[in-house]
C-alpha cells in the first residue's frame, strides 16, 4: 500500500520531467534543422507563403491572393511581420513562428490520442508523430503541420459522424471542414466520401424510421423522424459553405469559379510540372481565369479524351513508385507505419471473429476508412508527376496511425485471454509499446 502511494506522489512530477525533456530534445533537433538545414526560402514554396503572408499586412488583408496557396496559415504568419522588415529576418522569425506552433500542435495531438488511449500509447503515438515528421517540418515556413492536424480534428469528427449523427456534431464537422480547407484545398474529396455515405446510412435508417413512425403515428412524427436523421447530415454542408462563403465568393467573381484553385482545377490534369509551367501558370492562372483558347485549357474530361487507358494506368504505377520510394527513403515514420499495420493484420487474422462482428455492426464505418486511405492514395499517386514528395502523403500519416492504433488497441485490450488472473494480452501490448519507446 506505501509503495502505490508513494508511487501515486513520484508519478505527476516524474511525467512533467518527461514531457519537459522530451520537449527539450525536440526543440534542439528542431533548431538544428532550422538553422543549418532550411538555409534556402525559395525551397518548397517557403517564400510564396513569406509573400503572401506580408501581402495581406501590406493590403491591410483585402489581397486575393493566387488561389494556389489557402489564406489561414499567410494571415497566422502576417501577424508577426512588421513593416520594414527584410525577407531575411521575416524568413526567420516565420520559421521560429511555426516551431512554436507545432508544439502547441503536438500538445493539441496529445489531448486527442488521450481521449481514446492510455497514457503510454499516448506517449508511443506522440513520439512517433514528433521526431519522424514533425521535428523535420517544424522549422519550416510552410502550412503543413497546421493543415496536418487541421486534416486530422477533421477526420475524427468525420468518424464520429458515421457512429452517431447529431446538429451539434454535424455543424461542428462542417466548421472545421471549411476551416481546413481554407487552410489547404485537399479535404473536398474525403468530405465528399462522408456525406455520400452517410448520407446512404443515415438517409435509409431515417426512412426506415419514417415510415415506421407513420404506420404507428401518423404523418406528422414520420416526417419528424426522417428529419431528425438526415438534417444534420445537411447542417454539415451547410456550415462547410458558410465558414468557406467570403472566400469562394471572390474566387467566383475574380476567377469564374466558386472552387477555383490552380492545383486541383489545372495542373493535376498535366502530366509534369514544365507542362503545367507552360501551360496555365504562364497564362495567368494566378491572376484570373487563364487567357488560353478553351480547347488548350486542361480538364478532367480533356485528359480522359487524349490518353488511352494504358497510359491513366501508367501514370498512376509509375506515380505510385515514385510516392512509395519517397515514403521509405524517408524520416522514418514509415517503419513504424508497418509495424503497427503488421501487429493489427496478425491481430485481427487471431480475432477474425469480433472483426467480423464489428464490420456487420457498422459497415458504413468501414466501407469510408477503406475509400478515404484508398482514394487518398491515388490522389497521391495521380500528382506525383507534379508533386511526389513526402508533404503530401503525410497528411494521412496521423489519420492512418491513428485508425491501425484504435483497431490494435480495441482488439488487444479488450480480449479476456488472462494467466493468473492477469490480462496476457494487455500485458504484451504495453510491454511491446515500451520496446517502440
Amino acid at each position: 500500500m506505501k509503495s502505490k502511494q508513494s508511487w501515486h506522489l513520484l508519478k505527476t512530477p516524474a511525467i512533467i520531467g518527461l514531457i519537459l525533456i522530451l520537449a527539450g530534445l525536440y526543440w534542439y533537433g528542431a533548431v538544428e534543422q532550422l538553422v543549418r538545414v532550411n538555409t534556402d526560402r525559395e525551397a518548397t514554396d517557403q517564400s510564396a507563403y513569406m509573400d503572401y503572408a506580408r501581402s495581406m499586412y501590406e493590403s491591410n488583408y483585402t489581397v486575393v491572393g493566387g488561389r494556389n496557396r489557402m489564406p489561414i496559415y499567410p494571415f497566422l504568419q502576417s501577424l508577426f511581420y512588421r513593416p520594414g522588415m527584410t525577407d531575411e529576418v521575416f524568413f526567420v522569425y516565420g520559421k521560429y513562428v511555426n516551431l512554436v506552433l507545432s508544439l502547441v500542435l503536438l500538445a493539441g495531438l496529445a489531448f486527442l490520442f488521450w481521449r481514446f488511449f492510455r497514457w503510454l500509447h499516448v506517449l508511443t503515438l506522440l513520439l512517433i508523430v514528433a521526431f519522424t515528421v514533425f521535428i523535420f517540418k517544424a522549422g519550416y515556413f510552410q502550412v503543413e503541420l497546421l493543415f496536418y492536424c487541421m486534416n486530422f480534428c477533421l477526420f475524427l469528427l468525420m468518424w464520429r459522424l458515421l457512429q452517431q449523427m447529431s446538429w451539434p456534431l454535424a455543424i461542428v464537422t462542417g466548421i472545421v471542414a471549411g476551416l481546413a480547407h481554407l487552410t489547404k484545398a485537399s479535404i473536398l474529396p474525403g468530405l465528399g466520401i462522408l456525406l455520400v455515405l452517410a448520407g446512404i446510412k443515415w438517409g435509409c435508417k431515417g426512412v426506415w424510421v419514417a415510415l415506421q413512425s407513420r404506420h404507428t403515428s401518423g404523418n406528422t412524427i414520420a416526417t419528424k423522424a426522417l428529419l431528425s436523421h438526415v438534417f444534420p447530415l445537411l447542417l454539415v454542408g451547410v456550415a462547410f459553405l458558410i465558414t468557406v462563403f467570403p472566400y469562394i465568393n471572390t474566387s467566383k467573381q475574380v476567377f469564374g469559379h466558386y472552387f477555383y484553385n490552380v492545383n486541383s482545377t489545372f495542373y493535376i490534369w498535366y502530366n509534369s510540372w514544365e507542362e503545367a509551367k507552360q501551360g496555365t501558370r504562364a497564362h495567368g492562372d494566378r491572376v484570373g481565369w487563364p487567357t488560353m483558347p478553351p480547347e488548350e485549357i486542361p480538364s478532367m474530361a480533356k485528359y480522359w479524351r487524349e490518353h488511352t487507358v494504358q497510359q491513366l494506368i501508367s501514370r498512376v504505377v509509375d506515380g505510385g513508385q515514385s510516392v512509395l520510394f519517397n515514403v521509405v527513403h524517408s524520416y522514418g515514420y514509415f517503419k513504424y507505419s508497418v509495424i503497427y499495420l503488421s501487429l493489427l493484420l496478425v491481430t485481427m487474422l487471431r480475432f477474425w471473429r469480433r472483426v467480423y462482428q464489428a464490420v456487420l455492426a457498422n459497415p458504413i464505418l468501414y466501407l469510408f476508412l477503406a475509400l478515404y486511405f484508398g482514394v487518398y492514395l491515388l490522389l497521391c499517386f495521380w500528382y506525383a508527376p507534379i508533386a511526389s514528395g513526402n508533404r503530401i502523403i503525410l497528411a494521412q500519416f496521423i489519420p492512418f496511425l491513428f485508425t491501425i492504433s484504435y483497431g490494435l488497441h480495441r482488439l488487444l485490450l479488450s480480449s479476456q485471454l488472462t494467466l493468473s488472473g492477469h490480462s496476457v494480452l494487455r500485458w504484451s501490448f504495453t510491454t511491446w509499446q515500451s520496446c517502440l519507446l
